[in-house]
């Protein structure tokens, strides 16, 4: 094992941002072409065979992505495991605690996050939190601290719902509740 750098630690903080981002934006809403196009780009593609997510050909892709609109609406959108809100899961309500304490979490770190900002979701949707995490991890390493510590944990329980079920979405929900038990996130 290669001791630790400041090199090889900025790359690994950029790398973690990178997969904050991305498993943000799936689980925020069903994928279209434009996400699949990204998926099958060589770098990210390699990734994701790694993660145990598999891609469809050309030919299948647009009975794939129709497949995945009914998946995604399935595990995502029904009550037993999603929305992946934690004012939901924790509160039972929409705009709970977890909401404001999030907007105010942004508003310190300068970051605008409204809902335009969280892609139209609950600033404590779980695609949400990742992103603003993503957006923290350097300019204010101790409110993405705090993201991590106190906004992602909760999400354990519907991701290995979601994870038991398989397939594309299986995968993702597991590499997100991997990404959220990263020691790099826990400190």
């Amino acid at each position: 094992m290669t001791p630790p750098t400041e090199q090889n630690g900025r790359e690994s903080g950029t790398l973690l941002r990178l997969l904050a981002d991305f498993l943000g934006h799936v689980l925020l809403r069903e994928l279209g072409a434009e996400e699949l196009a990204f998926m099958r780009s060589s770098e990210v593609a390699g990734v994701l065979a790694e993660l145990g997510v598999e891609l469809p050909t050309l030919e299948e892709e647009a009975q794939w992505l129709e497949e995945r609109g009914a998946d995604y609406h399935d595990l995502f959108l029904r009550p037993e495991a999603g929305p992946l809100v934690q004012s939901l899961w924790t509160q039972g309500r929409y705009e709970g605690d977890a909401t404001v304490r999030v907007r105010q979490l942004a508003e310190e770190a300068a970051v605008d996050f409204q809902p335009e900002a969280a892609c139209g979701a609950a600033v404590d949707h779980l695609g949400s939190l990742l992103l603003l995490w993503s957006k923290t991890a350097d300019r204010a390493p101790e409110i993405a601290n705090e993201i991590a510590k106190s906004h992602l944990q909760w999400a354990q329980i519907p991701l290995k719902t979601i994870a038991a079920a398989g397939g594309f979405y299986g995968a993702i929900a597991s590499s997100t509740a991997s990404f959220i038990e990263l020691p790099e996130l826990n400190e």
